[in-house]
């Protein structure tokens, strides 16, 4: 009898324990990645489930046998999930936990036009449209990187359908997927150019976290200030070509900003411009209280734009600045040593840094003649990378009437850049273009476009008068 009872007992544990097994929800997805769309996964077959953000019901399923339910939900919270198994109609309830990624990037893609066209890659040698190696790039990026991130992709396009593109890297796996833009209620044909859609990409998409390192870039055509005046025009920040030729203005973009940071008190950290010809001291004046951090060239951008590789062997000590140098360097190497260009500028900007400039410019009374040498200016001269709408010089030659240069203001907000006018790198100057042509008659198409801007509102009379005078004795 003393050798059976144990037997007894193993056979009691060993079935208690099946039983156990069997008690516990299929459900697998214990947490989800905040920013991406919603998918839960079961390892045994479900026929029923509920998903409930606090009390109210957002999501049911009821049908066939599953075991990975899909949606579009991009939730901010974490969730309470009903489960029907299919096997005896069990019923089970969890807590399905958020979590916020470290990184999300927002890539709004404006190609509904001619930069939606193949090239091949030098390399990979890759024929593929611009945007496709861009992402490309990206993936390659996100698969090595050790971070939390979230990738958010809305694609305006020309040459194909318009899509949205969720990528992610989430405790060390790697997702990919892709939605219509009806499965988000945006128009099958996406409006990139519409001030309206700019705003519900990231009203729908962003992470409600100020935790999260939150990026926008705008990638399409640029033209500077250009055109900020006037009505339906082609070629300016996001030129969409199949809504009769729309674009963004500046101010849309700011206007979009700003209403994100009064609806949900943060800011998007980082904005980056992979198109031509956005960075003056005019176009910075913009975003000066919106942003942690600018990203732009003063010069055109090569078709290949950004080289996108900047998501890995990042840094946990300060990431956000350690993000925005990534870009630079990654930019500079692309065009130095992969597909080399005479002229190049990139430059990063703690716009924190920056506020002190604003001080500055009213006191801004003459120009260090090194920086005035007319084959050192950034030149809108007709060769294929120029500096638009209207010439430029480099903010760091600027003097003030104290005889100080704004070098020593503007360098100290510089995280990175790059700077190369006709196969010369100059790397003390800035990056940082502000407008050097003489604009100031009614009959000259940009004037008006100048006006426009706030920095004009602002320095009406130093522009009227002491820069007006600087820029015609040079002439």
């Amino acid at each position: 009898m003393r050798k059976i009872i144990p037997l007894v007992i193993i056979i009691i544990v060993f079935l208690s324990s099946c039983i156990t097994f069997e008690k516990q929800s299929p459900l697998t997805t214990l947490e989800y990645l905040e920013g991406m769309p919603l998918v839960l996964e079961f390892e045994r077959p479900v026929v029923r489930v509920e998903i409930y953000d606090g009390n109210k019901l957002i999501h049911s399923y009821d049908g066939d046998i599953i075991y990975e339910l899909k949606t579009n939900l991009i939730l901010h919270n974490d969730i309470t999930v009903k489960i029907t198994e299919y096997y005896k109609n069990r019923q089970y309830t969890n807590i399905v936990k958020k979590v916020e990624p470290q990184i999300q990037f927002l890539l709004y893609v404006g190609a509904d036009n001619s930069l939606d066209q193949k090239y091949t890659d030098p390399i990979t040698n890759e024929n593929n449209y611009f945007i496709d190696l861009d992402i490309s790039e990206i993936r390659n990026s996100v698969k090595k990187s050790d971070k939390n991130i979230v990738i958010s992709v809305l694609e305006d396009r020309y040459a194909k359908n318009d899509k949205i593109l969720f990528i992610s890297k989430f405790n060390g796996i790697y997702y990919e997927y892709y939605e219509t833009p009806k499965t988000f209620n945006f128009e099958y044909e996406i409006s990139s150019a519409s001030s309206e859609t700019l705003y519900k990409f990231l009203d729908v998409f962003t992470v409600r976290s100020s935790n999260t390192i939150k990026i926008l870039d705008l990638w399409d055509h640029g033209n500077g200030w250009a055109l900020e005046s006037k009505g339906i025009e082609t070629k300016a920040i996001i030129q969409d070509e199949s809504d009769n030729n729309r674009y963004l203005k500046i101010k849309d973009i700011k206007n979009v900003l700003s209403k994100y940071q009064n609806n949900y008190n943060m800011k998007i950290n980082i904005l980056s411009f992979d198109a031509c010809n956005m960075m003056s001291l005019e176009i910075l004046y913009e975003f000066r209280n919106l942003i942690d951090y600018y990203v732009g060239s003063v010069y055109s951008i090569a078709g290949y734009g950004f080289y996108y590789d900047f998501f890995d062997g990042l840094s946990n000590i300060d990431l956000e600045k350690n993000i925005v140098s990534k870009i630079i360097e990654k930019y500079k190497y692309y065009y130095t040593s992969i597909y080399s260009l005479g002229r190049l500028s990139l430059s990063a900007i703690d716009m924190n840094k920056f506020k002190i400039i604003w001080d500055k410019i009213k006191n801004i009374s003459s120009i260090n003649d090194e920086f005035s040498e007319i084959n050192k200016m950034y030149m809108n001269d007709g060769n294929s990378y120029v500096a638009e709408p209207t010439n430029m010089i480099d903010v760091n030659g600027l003097l003030l009437n104290t005889g100080e240069f704004l070098s020593y203001y503007v360098n100290q907000a510089i995280v990175n850049s790059v700077v190369r006018i006709d196969g010369v790198d100059y790397p003390n100057y800035s990056g940082i273009g502000i407008m050097f042509e003489d604009i100031f008659n009614n009959s000259n198409s940009y004037y008006d476009d100048y006006k426009a801007l706030d920095f004009y509102n602002d320095f009406q009379q130093w522009i009227e008068g002491t820069w007006k005078n600087i820029i015609q004795s040079y002439k």
